[in-house]
């Protein structure tokens, strides 16, 4: 996929369908991502992308733990094979990202550890820790936009921030929310169209950077955060999903302090 051609469609798309004001606001927010698919005969993996199993860590890398219990590997980004496509997005060298989380339900824990590519080695959980069957994982370059394809009234809050009130029609009293009315009602079908029959996926899939998927069953996202992976429960036979967000200033100094874990219904 070429992305500079990739992008004019979209702008044309969403112009087509809001109207000049609104679509050029909306292709403006387009940002790269990928969409990640278990890796096999048609689908490689993507380097050392992976999901479960070992981590890929450079040795000596202490394991993250939480009330003495040691997270989960839960993915591996090979960000090297990723940066091309994200461009400025991604001004640090972020190397091998691996994301650890907690299993529980009740544990909100999520610790990033990044390592240089060239001195990682498999790292295998502690005894006592729990670990997910390992999915190699292929990543495909797709283009988002701020969520409108959730239910009703759940979307992005940065379409919050627009300026609704030039469009025809607008009524500040009216019953349905601004959102909805003017982008979300507009956009849902064809954009879910669009995702499935030009990029190959549907909104709610596997998901590395870009803007992440909101749906009714998981919260907003943080405010200022940023998307770095979602997961489907579907890589392992299971439900859900569970989204990982960080700080902007992570994707450009490689210090992921802070980061915000959403789930719903994985294991």
């Amino acid at each position: 996929m070429d992305q500079q051609s990739a992008l004019a469609e979209v702008r044309e798309l969403r112009i087509e369908l809001l109207g000049e004001r609104l679509g050029q606001q909306m292709a403006a927010l387009a940002q790269p991502g990928f969409v990640l698919k278990p890796a096999g005969p048609d689908t490689p993996p993507t380097g050392r992308s992976r999901a479960g199993g070992p981590a890929l860590v450079e040795p000596g890398t202490p394991w993250p733990q939480t009330d003495g219990a040691p997270l989960s590997l839960f993915a591996v980004l090979d960000t090297d094979e990723l940066a091309p496509w994200l461009g400025s997005r991604l001004s640090a060298r972020l190397g091998l990202v691996n994301v650890f989380r907690a299993l529980r339900r009740d544990i909100d824990e999520c610790t990033i550890i990044c390592a240089d590519p060239a001195h990682a080695v498999e790292t295998p959980a502690p005894p006592q820790g729990e670990v997910l069957t390992m999915v190699g994982l292929h990543a495909a370059p797709i283009i988002t936009l701020p969520s409108v394809s959730g239910e009703y009234g759940t979307c992005d809050p940065v379409l919050e921030t627009f300026d609704y009130r030039a469009e025809p029609g607008y009524d500040e009293d009216h019953w349905e929310p601004s959102t909805e009315r003017f982008v979300q009602g507009p956009l849902r079908e064809e954009w879910h169209y669009y995702c499935r029959d030009r990029q190959g996926f549907v909104p709610g899939d596997s998901q590395a950077f870009g803007w992440p998927h909101i749906d009714s069953w998981l919260g907003m996202r943080a405010e200022g955060y940023e998307h770095l992976l979602t997961l489907s429960g579907n890589l392992w036979n299971d439900n859900g999903f569970e989204r990982v967000m960080v700080p902007p200033s992570a994707l450009q100094t490689g210090k992921f302090t802070n980061a915000v874990c959403e789930q719903d219904g994985l294991h």
